[in-house]
């Protein structure tokens, strides 16, 4: 090792050690950069009750069964808790990140960032640019960045947040209100299903800012190669674009988002053939394997999919208050009947809302309340009759937190996740709720920001 790399070593040591005094940095390339991040460990409990019992009839007909005609759907949950009720350390929302810059002439500037989770509970899991990750340019026309970053549509709606979090914590809105009550498998969501997103392969805009506030944001983005892989036979290619207006001036905050998901089949992945009991030739044991479902869209190639998602946010800010409010529309739609085969997905649309309300009522005393509703929507399945009784939910949630200075506090929160019969809307970190099984949480813990 050089002297010069030496030198850089010594000063990002200095910037871990003393973040406050030593954040910011100049490489011997000319390209200033700072160390910044958030720590949020918690002592968290998760409580489920009330699941539907085993056998229920007149549920959904689109929960994850697999029989053709999908008229008189049962659950086959044991008819208990699905979650481990017990207390646990989480990291709600904690991350290190690395950013910088450099002028380039003619008005521009590079302009790059990695970011991280930090696994502070456990140490495990020490990948890097598991956040935003970029590199771009900044000139007079907008900035342009390639990477894996937030969708437009995920920063520019819900964005209050709660108690300095909005996501990757149990109070987070979005697994009610940008998912449905559907489409998830044994260890969570379907993320295919999400329009909450960080997409990776992704190219980004934002435009300049125009009329004391208004600018335009988009994005395109690839499918990367666990998503090409929905299905290798045929394959698939899968897109997102996400597209954001936002205006923002004094206290006020308006925006209208817009996203598509192409080939994603954010609505029939859920589906799976039954795991039974087989002899493996080759091994001379019995095993469980999984077939392909004849209700999965995405196993036949005259099947292709568009999921799409409108969403408009307001917020106003008074003294010591911010009150936000959003509404979203989502559609998934996949052309079933191409395949001919009876109960095919064909498409599902439901509505949600929410409203925030943040009040600092001092430099140390902070509370955030959160409500958010899904309605249970309306489908359609090929050739056959198809219901969403029970696929609606509602999130409250409630926090507050003690400032000991402006970069260190101590919070306490709680969020309740009511599901109707049929649905599973989950915010769980471990594991995932059983159909109608509602989802209680509750933590407290110390957060510091730098």
């Amino acid at each position: 090792m050089n002297l010069n790399r030496k030198a850089m070593v010594l000063a990002v040591g200095a910037a871990l050690a003393a973040p406050a005094a030593y954040a910011q940095v100049t490489s011997k390339a000319g390209s200033e950069w700072e160390f910044y991040g958030k720590f949020w460990p918690e002592f968290a409990r998760v409580n489920g009750e009330n699941p539907t019992a085993n056998g229920t009839t007149g549920l959904s007909t689109l929960l994850a069964v697999d029989v053709p005609g999908l008229t008189a759907p049962t659950v086959s949950n044991s008819g208990s808790s699905n979650l481990t009720n017990r207390g646990e350390m989480l990291i709600g929302n904690s991350y290190i990140g690395f950013r910088g810059g450099k002028s380039i002439g003619g008005g521009m500037r590079t302009i790059w960032q990695v970011e991280s989770v930090v696994p502070i509970d456990e140490g495990v899991d020490g990948t890097l640019a598991t956040r935003d990750s970029f590199l771009g340019i900044e000139a007079g026309w907008g900035t342009l960045r390639l990477g894996f970053m937030d969708t437009p549509f995920k920063k520019a709606g819900d964005v209050l947040g709660f108690l300095g979090v909005s996501s990757g914590n149990f109070v987070q809105t979005n697994p009610v209100l940008r998912q449905v009550g559907f489409a998830q498998g044994s260890g969570g969501p379907n993320r295919a299903a999400r329009f909450h997103e960080r997409r990776g392969n992704a190219f980004d805009y934002a435009s300049p800012t125009y009329l004391g506030g208004l600018q335009y944001l988009m994005q395109y983005s690839i499918g990367n190669p666990s998503e090409t892989a929905i299905t290798g036979d045929p394959a698939r290619n899968p897109r997102f674009v996400s597209q954001a207006l936002k205006w923002e001036s004094g206290p006020w905050y308006f925006a209208a988002m817009h996203e598509a998901h192409l080939d994603m089949f954010g609505a029939s992945n859920q589906f799976r053939a039954e795991r039974p009991a087989a002899l493996n030739p080759t091994t001379g044991l019995v095993v469980a394997f999984r077939a392909a479902s004849p209700m999965r869209n995405a196993e036949d190639g005259s099947v292709n999919s568009k999921d799409t998602a409108a969403q408009v946010t307001a917020m106003y800010k008074v003294g010591g208050h911010t009150i936000e409010a959003d509404y979203i529309v989502k559609k998934y739609t996949e052309n079933g009947e191409n395949s001919g085969v009876t109960g095919r997905f064909q498409e599902y649309k439901n509505n949600a809302w929410m409203v925030a309300w943040e009040a600092r009522w001092s430099s140390q005393y902070r509370s955030t309340v959160t409500y958010v509703h899904a309605d249970a929507g309306t489908c359609k399945l090929f050739n056959a009759n198809c219901t969403t009784a029970g696929l609606e939910g509602k999130q409250l949630s409630v926090g507050g937190s003690y400032y000991i200075d402006p970069s260190t506090y101590l919070f306490a929160i709680y969020s309740k996740i009511d599901n109707g019969p049929s649905a599973r809307y989950d915010n769980v970190s471990n594991g995932a709720p059983a159909t109608g099984e509602d989802v209680i949480q509750y933590a407290v813990g110390l957060a510091y920001i730098f």
